[in-house]
């Protein structure tokens, strides 16, 4: 009798816990989202225009590797599905017909990266104060902080079973 008490106590903590963490995760990504709104409002002050040719989705291309924050990942894999892909070929998995499949959820990198050269020096000041923003969250909602290439994250939580 004791141990069903304490099984069901042990489950009804662990259901709690978990629906604390969604709620947090929840607020997290809606901050998440208006930290993305301001800063789009800054870029389309600037301008820095996008040809829409998708070469900087092919990180090769540019000899780049989009580092990202977990919680920029986990946002992504909160809200879309992540498509099968070969983290070799150096290419975002969201790129289709040359356009960003999950343009509203993209992650700080992406939203910044322009292939205009003129605007690199603004667009790395901006990048930074934004990313600092980002990680304040990660502080605030006492979320674990990974700075780490966008495509080798991905990767891992798509290799991860899921919970449900």
């Amino acid at each position: 009798m004791i141990y069903k008490t304490i099984q069901k106590y042990m489950k009804d903590a662990l259901v709690n816990h978990m629906e604390t963490q969604a709620v947090l995760e929840e607020n997290l990504y809606s901050e998440l989202a208006i930290v993305y709104q301001r800063l789009e409002k800054e870029l389309t002050q600037l301008n820095p225009g996008c040809n829409t040719c998708g070469t900087c989705c092919n990180f090769s291309t540019f000899g780049h590797v989009l580092y990202t924050s977990s919680i920029e990942v986990n946002y992504i894999t909160q809200n879309v599905e992540v498509p099968d892909f070969n983290i070799s070929d150096n290419v975002c998995p969201f790129l289709k017909d040359n356009q960003c499949s999950i343009r509203d959820f993209r992650t700080l990198g992406c939203r910044i990266f322009y292939c205009n050269p003129h605007y690199k020096e603004i667009l790395y000041d901006l990048y930074e104060k934004y990313h600092c923003m980002i990680k304040e969250l990660s502080k605030k909602y006492n979320y674990q902080w990974k700075y780490l290439p966008f495509l080798s994250q991905l990767a891992e939580l798509k290799s991860k079973p899921s919970l449900l």
